[in-house]
């Protein structure tokens, strides 16, 4: 149980949230109802709270940052539950996030979600970063079926940890290849114990592949959604 507690912990550190610069234009768009409040001060620094005042539960939302002390100071964080693999914001729920912001300015002042995904695949707010959302959630599903892909080949042929491990090279640093490096890195004697390296390969394959499944049924796709 401690070895699959450690395969569990490491998937979820590919599915941290994200800041990214503001491009393009602004959309004109009447969002839903959400409470945010702001927390300066704290033992773990300075966060927000957001409270979920819809009556329809959200399964990843993008939240805008901004600080009245500075014209260019506004940044985007995605939230998404199904790629960081946590619960998602039920009907008058909250998630606290830390509040990020440039090294050496000012502390942002307001918070706006400018959009989202509901839990029945409709979206609402700027088309363009609901497409963040989704692509994000396609790069991850696509991430998981390569790792897939590798731990049956390596199942199949019976590879030795070493051959993971050679496998494993110029593979990208998704969560779900960081999930089977951190296995190997932590198991070394897995050629000694072929019954033990087949069930930490075989408990990975599954867990990835209800990962990619959930994020495949997850709609709209992409495509779907034209930026205004």
């Amino acid at each position: 149980m401690k070895i699959l507690a450690l395969v569990i912990c490491v998937l979820s550190v590919g599915a941290s949230l994200f800041s990214l610069p503001v491009h393009g234009q602004e959309v004109a768009v009447t969002l839903p109802s959400f409470e945010i409040n702001i927390q300066t001060k704290g033992e773990r620094g300075p966060k927000y709270t957001v409270t979920n005042l819809t009556g329809k539960t959200v399964t990843a939302c993008v939240f805008r940052l901004s600080s009245s002390l500075e014209s260019n100071g506004q940044s985007r964080t995605v939230w998404d539950a199904l790629v960081q693999n946590v619960p998602p914001i039920e009907p008058n729920a909250s998630i606290s996030q830390f509040l990020t912001h440039r090294v050496g300015g000012p502390l942002p002042d307001t918070v706006e979600v400018v959009a989202g995904v509901w839990v029945d695949g409709e979206t609402f707010g700027d088309p363009e970063w609901v497409n963040a959302i989704l692509k994000g959630r396609e790069s991850l599903a696509a991430a998981y079926d390569q790792a897939i892909a590798l731990l049956r080949e390596g199942m199949d042929q019976k590879w030795t940890r070493e051959q993971y491990l050679q496998a494993l090279n110029g593979k990208p640093n998704s969560a779900p290849f960081y999930g089977i490096r951190a296995t190997l890195a932590a198991n070394t004697n897995l050629d000694e114990r072929p019954q033990l390296s087949n069930q930490l390969m075989q408990r990975m394959l599954d867990s990835f592949a209800e990962r990619s499944d959930q994020l495949k049924k997850a709609k709209p796709t992409p495509s779907s959604v034209t930026p205004g």
